[in-house]
């Protein structure tokens, strides 16, 4: 990964963390987090847990983002999910019903659990 990956990225067992470190996710960094995620399940990492801890704010790029996770994790026969939201950021993932869609974790402790 570049410096200008808005990601860090670490394995916890099978499953692979992709730890957000942008505080906004929005439509200046999604295509970038798109191909990210892209690149991981191309690389073998079918297996992501999308940790939000960071994230304070997403706007409508944002949920593409995670719905473009969920399409190439499950698509490579793998799983997606999501852990760390916080306040806003929670609030438009249920608004939206994103929750019932993709697995949320509390944390990514939970969520390699899970």
């Amino acid at each position: 990964m570049t410096n200008e990956m808005p990601v860090s990225v670490r394995s916890e067992g099978p499953k692979t963390v992709v730890d957000v470190l942008a505080e906004n996710v929005d439509f200046r960094n999604a295509e970038t987090l798109k191909n990210a995620l892209t690149d991981l399940v191309r690389q073998g990492n079918k297996d992501l847990i999308f940790n939000m801890a960071r994230v304070s704010f997403m706007d409508s790029s944002g949920l593409s983002v995670l719905l473009t996770g969920k399409r190439v994790t499950e698509e490579a026969g793998g799983s997606f999910s999501i852990c760390g939201l916080q306040g806003y950021v929670n609030n438009l993932i249920n608004l939206t019903n994103l929750n019932k869609t993709i697995a949320v974790f509390a944390s990514d402790l939970e969520a390699v659990q899970g």
